[in-house]
């Protein structure tokens, strides 16, 4: 299921992708351009009996949303080389191949695109093969790399503005996809007013961080649901000693708390203090987030805490893999985390212990402005294409393929095609061109609760269906799948986070450019500095040592790392 795997890689802050792309190849480079011409009826990718196409149309050419050329198709067939990633949940079966698959076999079909892979490597050597062919010259025609090495690229004038060919050939759903997040993404990809890459969008804002309790602890010490931080650290202090597993020990602690800090920022968000990101000040001068004032006041109420006994005294040689086991063990009350916890740590949880119930808050503020989360940009990649390419509105009608049949196909027909095989094989991962919606698990939840209500599944894609039938069948009485409905299902934490999003409950990092070079050479520094400072003021040491971090970090380089990255804000 397409979803588990979004799931999954939200719950390591990592996407595993498919990084696709295509080489430097002469006989393509040497051709004459293919002109695309429009196709009284597209033929679509993949079509059951009776002849509906990915787009969910009836095969008859109607395709509504569609921009210029988007349903063109090349005559003759164009070839585009590509680099890849081997994804171990892909199986290649009857014959295929990573240049010979049911998307290969799509785009050629649909559009006359021709996709050939001139290397494949493991994730773990991806970066490195990248960085070998970009020092070469020997860039692909199109492929998807990193923001640093997106400026490399960019600087030596190796790829071409994307400009004119998005604002001809991007669909509207391609474009509302690229932009459903807010107009960052774009902005990163845009030099000197050239869209110069097309962002592969991710849905960091979905992700943000909430509160997640042991309700039926609270029930049990019958204590009110959390409506600020206050209320929140009293319901700490109370699974601390009032012995909410019932064992007659004093063994629980309030929060979850781990030596990688991995739930921290919720926690500091509720203070209005924030970690590792670049703000705006009062003059509009960037300023980074970790060395501002909210962030003693939330250090030293952390120290409180640890003191009290509501934190772990061994948090600091604790992973959070380590804190998920003292969590099953019902040990830990409290975790702040993404929506997507309730698949693990929180399922196992229940899996574990039979009486144990989680439920999702939003962030509590200490005071009356409602907290906010910290956010990233929301892309894990730029699709760049090499200059002198003649084709680059291929990459448009590619991505407009990945977006029907990903995210609005209902025919199970192609869901079996191009997303998931009857196997299990992950065919979706064989795309050569993707973005991600940043909303979808929100719209997503909407929908499956409407349909759980009054039993219409009209409006369910194969994806959604999925989801409809896991939360049915924990309703019957599998509570293997508590998991789906507490994310998914009415209350759960996807309701959350279309709260955040009704309410615009973010704040971006203002810093979205490649690494600069102080932060390149002092970077790694610093941040471990960071580390160990906040680290040693939660375990009891005097809270003047934020104070000295501080100090600390300007004369190592925090001052120079902030002129280059106002130097950036000034020049973007």
């Amino acid at each position: 299921m397409t979803r588990a795997w979004m799931l999954r890689v939200c719950l390591i802050a990592i996407l595993a992708i498919v990084f696709t792309g295509c080489s430097k190849d002469k006989e393509v480079t040497e051709s004459k351009t293919t002109t695309p011409t429009k196709t009284s009826s597209p033929t679509p990718a993949a079509v059951d009996s009776k002849g509906s196409g990915t787009d969910g149309t009836d095969g008859s050419g109607t395709d509504e949303g569609k921009g210029d050329g988007a349903a063109s198709k090349y005559d003759p067939p164009i070839t585009l080389t590509t680099v890849r990633v081997k994804a171990p949940t892909i199986k290649y079966t009857n014959g295929d191949t990573v240049d010979n698959n049911p998307w290969t076999r799509a785009y050629e079909k649909e559009f006359g695109i021709k996709i050939k892979a001139v290397w494949e490597v493991d994730p773990t050597q991806l970066e490195q093969k990248m960085n070998l062919t970009i020092a070469s010259g020997d860039i692909p025609d199109f492929f998807m790399v990193n923001a640093e090495q997106f400026k490399q690229l960019t600087d030596a004038d190796l790829i071409m503005d994307l400009t004119d060919a998005y604002n001809n050939n991007a669909s509207d759903r391609v474009k509302g996809i690229l932009t459903e997040g807010g107009e960052l993404p774009l902005k990163s990809a845009t030099v000197d007013g050239k869209l110069m890459a097309i962002p592969f969008t991710i849905g960091t804002q979905e992700g943000s961080s909430m509160v997640w309790l042991r309700s039926d602890w609270l029930q049990k010490l019958n204590l009110p649901e959390p409506k600020s931080l206050q209320d929140l650290l009293a319901i700490s202090e109370a699974f601390t000693t009032k012995d909410p597993d019932g064992n007659n020990k004093k063994d629980t602690f309030g929060l979850a708390f781990d030596k990688d800090f991995s739930t921290l920022n919720g926690f500091l968000n509720g203070y209005h203090a924030y970690r590792g990101i670049w703000l705006k000040d009062a003059s509009g001068q960037l300023v980074y987030s970790s060395v501002q004032p909210e962030m003693k006041a939330a250090l030293q109420k952390l120290q409180e805490m640890f003191k009290a006994g509501q934190i772990d005294r061994e948090f600091g040689s604790k992973a959070f893999a380590k804190v998920g086991e003292d969590m099953i063990n019902n040990k830990i009350g409290i975790l702040y985390a993404s929506p997507y916890v309730g698949l693990y740590p929180l399922q196992t949880v229940v899996d574990k212990n039979a009486e144990a119930e989680w439920k999702a808050y939003p962030l509590p503020s200490i005071d009356g402005t409602p907290a906010v989360n910290q956010v990233n940009l929301g892309v894990n990649g730029y699709w760049v294409v090499k200059k002198g390419v003649k084709n680059p509105e291929a990459l448009l009608k590619m991505l407009d393929l990945w977006v029907r049949t990903f995210y609005e196909n209902k025919d199970p027909a192609i869901n079996e095609a191009l997303v998931n095989a009857a196997d299990g094989s992950e065919i979706w991962q064989m795309n050569a061109m993707a973005a991600y919606r940043a909303f979808k698990n929100v719209d997503q939840s909407k929908k499956v609760v409407q349909a759980l209500k009054d039993g219409n599944t009209s409006e369910l894609t194969g994806d959604d269906m999925g989801v409809y039938e896991k939360i049915k069948k924990f309703n019957e009485g599998d509570r293997t799948l508590w998991g789906w409905d507490v994310i998914f299902g009415e209350g759960g934490s996807m309701s959350i986070s279309g709260y955040y999003k009704d309410n615009n409950l973010y704040i971006n990092n203002e810093f979205y450019g490649a690494a600069l070079q102080a932060t390149v050479d002092k970077g790694p520094t610093l941040s471990k500095m960071e580390t160990e400072a906040f680290t040693k003021i939660i375990m009891g040491a005097s809270i003047d040592e934020f104070d000295k971090f501080v100090e600390n970090w300007k004369k190592l380089g925090g001052d120079e790392i902030t002129k280059q990255v106002n130097d950036w804000a000034a020049g973007k």
